[in-house]
């Protein structure tokens, strides 16, 4: 009995292993295919990117925002930072037929919105199946970019900035440090003419210290009180109508 259970050990091993081999093989395949379309697919954004801010220089040139995107400069261009982008990518050498030459680069401009430039990726991919051979198929990738062409009237009303109560100006960035509030710390006998906040002036404690905005007439005996706070509120540049822009990120 001994012997004929080493036969059937055997023989499943013959049947089991290839199978198994086959999957694993399947498995790294389509492994490597998914890191290589997922790195096109991130250069291709990016050499988009680019391209689109150059564009603007050929409209500057051309004079002509209907012909700029499909230009042959554009064209270079975008062939040229998507191969910095990708550079020598393992996975793309051993998934995409020819490697990074293997890639055609076309740019084009959106029907709908002449703004808008397409661009799009299409290669071979290798599948390789044991017993069965190599197979080649084509896949492709599209990214859609907006173009620095400038803006029209009502695009520039599509603006967002950055507001806060009882202020003059709008902020066109977050980041401004008109934004950041500063707080002061003081003696509480120092109070001068800023009266008591609602929130926590009531504790009425005179022996302590004081926090005081610079922007402020109240005054805080809590540092965290949330009088302290600052609202910001991101709106459209159509909203913020009366309103200035800052000196500082305004410009």
């Amino acid at each position: 009995m001994e012997k004929r259970n080493k036969g059937y050990i055997t023989v499943e091993a013959c049947l089991v292993v290839p199978l198994f081999l086959f999957f694993m093989l399947f498995v790294s395949g389509i492994f490597m295919l998914l890191m290589a379309e997922a790195h096109i697919h991130q250069s291709l954004a990016e050499a988009a990117d680019y391209t689109a801010q150059y564009t603007y220089l050929e409209k500057k040139l051309l004079n002509n925002e209907n012909k700029i995107i499909e230009n042959t400069g554009n064209c270079l261009m975008l062939a040229e930072r998507f191969k910095v982008c990708l550079g020598d990518d393992f996975y793309v050498e051993k998934a995409v037929a020819n490697g990074v030459n293997g890639i055609v680069l076309t740019i084009s401009q959106d029907k709908e919105n002449k703004k808008v430039l397409i661009a799009k990726a299409r290669y071979p991919v290798r599948i390789k199946l044991p017993v069965l051979g190599e197979f080649r198929i084509f896949l492709s990738n599209e990214i859609k970019q907006k173009a620095f062409v400038g803006y029209s009237r009502e695009e520039k009303s599509e603006y967002y900035v950055y507001v806060t109560p009882n202020q003059s100006v709008y902020h066109t960035k977050r980041s401004c440090t008109h934004l950041s509030l500063r707080i002061q710390k003081r003696d509480s006998r120092q109070k001068g003419k800023y009266a008591p906040c609602g929130f926590c002036g009531k504790s009425q404690n005179d022996k302590g210290n004081i926090y005081i905005s610079q922007t402020g007439n109240v005054y805080h005996y809590r540092a965290g009180c949330s009088g302290l706070k600052r609202t910001v509120r991101r709106v459209k540049i159509k909203e913020a109508v009366g309103l200035g822009s800052c000196s500082r990120c305004g410009k």
